[in-house]
């Protein structure tokens, strides 16, 4: 759209207020995350390594560590914390008998209480609220906005600074 249009200042004023937004939106995200976390007796990193091992499946030490930027050092104590909530586990690779894999116990994961819950199901109705076009549209905002996110976090690199 061009400035010199009419609405030129309402649609500057909607990109404003959609910075702004996004950036309440990922601060709220950030707090729910860590209190969630602590309500498990884990930190953010832990959280994150879990839901790597719930959306990927079982993953080795080096697999998680790039999968969340993180030293192999680091990913050994957030699987043994893990492992000591009972959260995960340590199993032998089927394909390779010498490789370690780590993974999610979802047994013991729906057996325990579930402090996302709540806020699941209020999404679940506010989605139950919209438009099929609408959800579509969010859908396809939603992807963009991890696939923008994604480049930015792949240009700040690793544990060891900016990619090359």
């Amino acid at each position: 759209m061009d400035s010199t249009e009419p609405d030129a200042s309402a649609r500057d004023e909607l990109i404003a207020r959609l910075t702004d937004l996004g950036a309440q939106s990922a601060s709220l995200t950030g707090l729910f995350q860590q209190r969630a976390a602590a309500s498990y007796g884990l930190g953010v990193s832990d959280m994150k390594a879990l839901d790597v091992l719930m959306r990927n499946g079982p993953q080795t030490a080096g697999q998680l560590g790039t999968a969340l930027n993180l030293t192999s050092g680091a990913v050994t104590g957030i699987a043994d914390r893990l492992i000591k909530r009972g959260f995960a586990q340590r199993e032998a690779d089927p394909a390779d008998r010498r490789r370690v894999l780590i993974s999610a116990d979802f047994a013991a994961l729906q057996s325990g209480p579930n402090v996302y819950r709540s806020i699941g199901e209020a999404f679940r109705r506010l989605h139950e609220s919209l438009t099929t076009e609408q959800l579509a549209f969010l859908a396809r905002y939603q992807e963009e906005s991890i696939a923008l996110t994604q480049q930015a976090v792949d240009a700040l690199g690793g544990p060891h600074g900016p990619a090359s």
